[in-house]
This record gives structure tokens, C-alpha cells and sequence, in this order.
């Protein structure tokens, strides 16, 4: 892999575009550096589709470990993303 730069800071929207409109960002590295978890950032509700029998199996494991299916889903996603985002860097 090539050496890239990191991607500099910016202080405004202007900043970065005057910035973009005089470099290329083939020369820039824009993988994410590290991914940020944290229990106290805001949720947001969203809909997915899921076969039903996942569903079920989801919601077996939660109660096994006593806790509602839901959160068990964020933790294993949360825990996968972070186990890709390692890979990916």
C-alpha cells in the first residue's frame, strides 16, 4: 500500500473546500482511524427486515442471558463493527 496523508483538519466549510479544490484525495487516506462506542450516545430507532427464524434465535439467547433481545442485537452488531473496523484499518 502506498503512504498516504491523513486528512487535515478543517476550521470551516470553506476551509475544506478551498482545500479540496486544490488537492486530490487519491493522495489522502480515508480509512477511519478508530470507531468510537459510548453507552451515553444518543439512539436513534430505525427498521430493518430480518428472517423471522434469526428473530427467534436472537431472541433465545437473550433470554438465556436474561436481558431483552433488542439489546443483545446492539451489542452483537456493536461488537462485529468494531471486529470489522480492526480488520479494515
Amino acid at each position: 500500500m502506498i503512504n498516504k496523508k491523513p486528512i487535515p483538519h478543517f476550521k470551516s466549510p470553506e476551509q475544506e473546500a478551498l482545500f479540496w479544490d486544490n488537492h486530490s484525495p487519491l493522495d489522502f487516506d480515508f480509512r477511519p482511524t478508530r470507531v468510537e462506542f459510548s453507552p451515553r450516545l444518543k439512539k436513534r430507532l430505525i427498521s430493518i427486515r430480518i428472517h423471522e427464524s434469526l428473530l427467534q434465535a436472537a431472541k433465545l439467547l437473550a433470554a438465556k442471558r436474561h436481558i431483552p433481545y433488542q439489546t443483545l442485537i446492539h451489542v452483537l452488531l456493536e461488537q462485529k463493527i468494531k471486529e470489522e473496523s480492526r480488520k479494515a484499518a
